[in-house]
């Protein structure tokens, strides 16, 4: 393999211009860094550019001077169909294989658990290799964070080595920050952002994302989330902002400006994918996967926060993998709508007018979404090109391939796709980082019930549920799955960590509560588990689990101050909780890295509680079953109404 080579950025228009007039000095090329690590850099009228194609001359694809548009038409006139279909692959990357990568070059990897950590080393390594033999530009890794650059810098050499050296994409399902790199920073999520309802918060939000993506090799963030929240049911509300569209409107646009760097793509942007089109908080029951019910008096709600994304410039658009759409018509009636000629090209494309990237949800009918209008294949393997050569026409191809391509060019990823692997550690998970994420979960508590309320400092009190003793609860499923362990601190450790452990009791259950606790001031987590697309206690109900609800009544029984803390991701029927509890603070999925901490700066009274509800509250099952899933706001006579919250300087001050 050729030596690593690398130039920096010159300041040639200083240089080659030194005799020219102001007006063309301007106009003078800037070469930008260029980093080969196995095809050579050649020289042409000055500058440097890498030969990615190894012939030794320079084709206008290689030529950073001409545009995206120019240079992805010429290497388009390059490739056969197998290689136009390998770029619309968008692979889960849980293993490698190399020639997944300098074989096949395919365009897209969605990186899950194979970045995660650092893997132990081998214990069969034969410990007496030659020192001679090593590679002697080998870094220690010192980290996970440095281990996820070292392994995305790799696999973009193996797709240097390709023969058109076309750079991959690397994506992540970033609902709780880039939380598939165990030292990265797992922010609080979605939900938690509506709950918040505050530009800058979210800016600094996505800022942070876009800084831990961009260090780790990351260029693409499969988020963010454009559902409107209409039924609460549905296990992904935790992944929308609001229910009401303004708000999704309003931190939508400010979530695709931060990670993109404006509303065009550049060397500077993480390539936003927002999801999922048309709207998928309609579901039929709530229960995901079921055929949306947007109708015709509400189709215009659910894509308002489409249309948003779309006028602030964002690059990809996810329309959903496991739901049809009967209202569309057409093939939207039994297809899926990534499936869908009806969603994507009529609607999307037609009546929107989107011209940008379509990234298709994880599917298996690769074919299908191409010739629907699909342009990145989520879930698709290299055996799915010779299929997508074989039934689709190469017109089709081409069409989705540039789109990719010219995405590439803009992003600099030809020139450049390495990143600085020492950086890394010094970037992900750094203090700054931390801070952004526990300031986003302290602005988005929410109190729906405040009386008897003192502050936890200088108490000895008790701590309760399960859910205060687990740490995943914090975030969404949008992580590492188990048995993969991830790090951070529950709620109960928190808190022990404040008060000391001689002034906390943990009592997990019912049945371990002391006959009398006057006096006694009782933090009791009730809620769900972590999850993805079907929650912990299922669609058809959101009424809390008897043993929380005996856990809560024993409490209050016994004379305690019962503080309720609901981690939740969805709006759960509050009715026992309030009624048991003295107060209820809604915590929503406030993230591993610091939302504990949040909680308790919160109930030690150090911060202001400011947070509204995104949703309505449920008073009962009954109200549930009475609105409709595609409408939001519709719940009459709520337990507690949308943007409802009790302010608070700081609890018990």
């Amino acid at each position: 393999m050729k030596a690593i080579k690398r130039l920096v950025s010159l300041a040639l228009a200083i240089l080659l211009g030194v005799a020219a007039l102001p007006a063309l000095a301007e106009e003078t090329p800037v070469q930008p860094e260029l980093e080969a690590r196995v095809k050579d850099i050649i020289e042409v009228d000055g500058y440097e550019f890498k030969d990615l194609n190894d012939n030794g001359e320079l084709d206008p694809y290689e030529d950073w001077r001409l545009s995206a548009e120019e240079r992805a038409d010429n290497l388009l006139s390059l490739m056969d169909v197998d290689q136009m279909a390998a770029q619309m692959v968008h692979l889960t990357l849980v293993t490698k294989k190399d020639s997944w990568f300098e074989k096949d070059n395919v365009g897209f990897a969605l990186v899950y658990e194979y970045i995660f950590d650092v893997e132990e080393d081998d214990e069969d390594e034969d410990e007496d290799e030659d020192e001679d033999d090593e590679d002697e530009d080998e870094i220690e890794i010192t980290g996970s964070a440095m281990n996820a650059a070292v392994l995305t810098n790799e696999i973009q050499e193996l797709s240097e080595s390709s023969d058109l050296g076309i750079p991959v994409i690397f994506s992540m399902d970033t609902e709780a920050g880039a939380a598939f790199v165990k030292d990265a920073t797992f922010l609080p999520d979605e939900i938690n952002l509506g709950a918040a309802s505050d530009e800058a918060l979210t800016e600094a939000y996505y800022q942070v994302l876009k800084e831990e993506l961009m260090a780790m090799g990351v260029r693409m963030a499969l988020s963010p989330d454009a559902d409107l929240i209409t039924d609460p049911r549905w296990g992904r509300n935790q992944e929308c902002y609001s229910e009401d569209t303004e708000v999704v409107q309003k931190l939508i646009a400010v979530a695709v400006k931060t990670l993109q760097n404006g509303a065009e793509l550049t060397a500077d942007s993480i390539l936003a994918c927002v999801k999922h089109f048309p709207g998928a908080g309609a579901q039929t029951g709530g229960v995901d996967g079921s055929p949306l019910t947007i109708s015709a008096d509400s189709i215009e709600l659910h894509l308002a926060g489409f249309k948003a994304a779309i006028e602030a410039g964002v690059a990809a658009v996810m329309p959903y993998g496991y739901s049809t759409v009967p209202y569309l018509g057409g093939d939207a009636v039994d297809n899926s709508a990534d499936q869908s000629a009806a969603v994507m090209t009529d609607l999307l494309r037609g009546e929107m007018g989107y011209t940008g990237i379509i990234q298709t949800d994880w599917g298996l009918n690769f074919v299908g979404a191409t010739l629907a209008g699909a342009d990145i294949l989520g879930g698709a393997g290299v055996r799915s090109t010779r299929q997508l050569v074989d039934e689709v026409d190469e017109e089709r191809l081409a069409d989705a391939c540039r789109r990719i391509l010219i995405a590439k060019f803009q992003m600099g990823l030809f020139e450049n796709p390495y990143v600085d692997e020492k950086m890394a550690e010094a970037i992900i998970g750094s203090d700054a980082h931390r801070a952004v994420a526990r300031e986003a979960a302290a602005k988005s508590f929410t109190l729906v019930k405040y009386e008897n309320a003192a502050s936890l400092e200088g108490q000895s009190f008790i701590v309760a549920g399960e859910l205060a003793d687990d740490v995943r609860c914090l975030n969404s499923g949008w992580t590492a799955k188990e048995p993969v362990e991830i790090e951070g601190t529950t709620i109960l450790e928190a808190l022990t960590a404040r008060a000391g452990e001689d002034n906390v009791t943990y009592i997990a259950e019912a049945a371990d509560v002391p006959a009398d606790l006057n006096g006694v001031t009782a933090i009791v987590v009730v809620g769900e588990k972590s999850g993805t697309h079907d929650p912990a206690w299922g669609a058809a109900t959101l009424e809390f689990p008897q043993e929380q609800v005996d856990l809560i009544d024993a409490l209050d029984k016994a004379g305690a101050n019962v503080v309720a803390v609901v981690v939740m991701n969805r709006a759960y029927v509050l009715t026992p909780v309030v009624e048991a509890a003295d107060s209820v603070l809604l915590v929503y999925r406030p993230g591993v890295t610091s939302g504990a901490e949040a909680v308790a700066d919160c109930l030690f009274g150090e911060t202001a509680i400011t947070g509204r509800l995104p949703f309505q509250i449920p008073a009962s099952m009954e109200q549930v079953f009475a609105q409709r899933e595609d409408m939001p706001k519709d719940i009459e006579n709520p337990l507690f109404d949308y943007g409802f919250g009790i302010d608070a300087e700081g609890f018990g001050r």
